[in-house]
């Protein structure tokens, strides 16, 4: 056959598979329709031509173009089932990590399903085409539509259906967040409110200056030092605030970077990172911010400055890479660049 099953097999030996999680690829629309669909029927029925199974070539074929169809509608029902399951997961979600890997796991189903859903509709049509070819009748599914589920509905319930999704769209736009994602992070064990407060209105004013628009910070959510202080300082001016819980018990050591990754990613477009003093999570996270063309202001913590109040860069050695901190004043990061 002209489908390659070497890639599936490659794909197998690559990255494995578990009877919970198997990622392989969806053969492509040409392979679905010819490859798999033209093929099966003329290798099935033309064996069948000129023999006393003539006869069974219709119910046969109209079979074959029928599976396909009622498939799509069960599959149909699987992904609604689905999508009630992912906004009942976000409706109830506790900030737990068992709540985040369940709405997680709920989102990649959805969408493995939606892809089947297209892939299996792909199929359909060429099976309905190879059934009208073979016999010379039009094919009629033994249930359902073949056009569309839409054309069984009434004017109530298409009614009825626009209703819902315009709540849809209404509760989302509630829950849009809008604004520049300002990333946000630093050591726990900073204590100066003051600092964190002028600095963040500064770059607030700063932003919507430039670009017409007012902020919303992402942090990890700590609950000591500088993150926990910028939470505060967005509760006060009433920033909307987007948190990155680490989920330690899926990435061990690694969550905070994990999550580092996640604030960076490019969906967020976030503009810029704020750093109050850091360990090496928030270094990690100011390295690989720069590496993506972000800007990061570092502030240092006044309580570990030597001369406070003086800007005395301190540059420190973290993997062989320079990281230069600006000790905050009343005046702000004088000389670095605010986004």
């Amino acid at each position: 056959m002209a489908y390659d099953q070497a890639t599936t097999y490659e794909t197998i030996e690559l990255f494995g598979l578990t009877e919970k999680d198997a990622h392989l690829p969806i053969p492509q629309d040409d392979i679905l329709k010819d490859c798999i669909i033209r093929e099966t029927f003329e290798t099935l029925l033309g064996q069948l031509r000129n023999t006393g199974l003539e006869g069974e070539i219709e119910p046969i074929a109209h079979g074959l173009a029928t599976i396909l169809q009622r498939r799509k509608v069960a599959l149909g029902k699987e992904v609604d089932r689905t999508a009630d399951k992912i906004s009942a997961l976000a409706k109830c979600h506790d900030g737990s990590e068992i709540a985040e890997t369940a709405l997680e796991e709920a989102q990649a189903r959805f969408v493995q399903l939606r892809e089947i859903v297209d892939a299996i509709e792909t199929m359909g049509e060429p099976a309905a085409e190879c059934y009208e070819i073979e016999t010379g009748n039009a094919f009629i599914p033994a249930a359902g539509s073949r056009a569309s589920v839409r054309a069984q509905e009434t004017g109530a319930v298409f009614e009825a259906k626009q209703l819902l999704e315009q709540h849809d769209r209404e509760t989302a736009a509630k829950s849009k967040v809008e604004g520049v994602p300002l990333i946000v992070s630093g050591s726990t064990d900073w204590t100066d409110i003051d600092v964190i407060f002028r600095t963040l209105d500064k770059v607030r004013d700063r932003i919507k200056q430039n670009r017409n628009q007012d902020i919303f910070i992402c942090h990890k959510g700590g609950k000591h030092g500088a993150e926990m202080i910028a939470a505060r300082w967005a509760r006060a001016r009433g920033i909307n605030q987007a948190r990155f819980d680490p989920r330690w018990s899926a990435h061990g050591r690694a969550a905070p970077f994990k999550c580092n990754d996640e604030m960076l990613d490019d969906k967020f477009a976030a503009t810029g990172v704020v750093l109050f003093g850091g360990n090496g999570v928030a270094l990690n996270l100011g390295q690989k911010a720069e590496a993506k063309g972000l800007t990061v202001m570092r502030v240092a913590d006044p309580a570990k400055t030597a001369y406070s109040g003086v800007i005395r860069p301190v540059i420190p050695k973290v993997s062989g890479h320079p990281f230069r901190f600006y000790p905050a004043t009343d005046s702000g990061a004088s000389g670095h660049p605010v986004m």
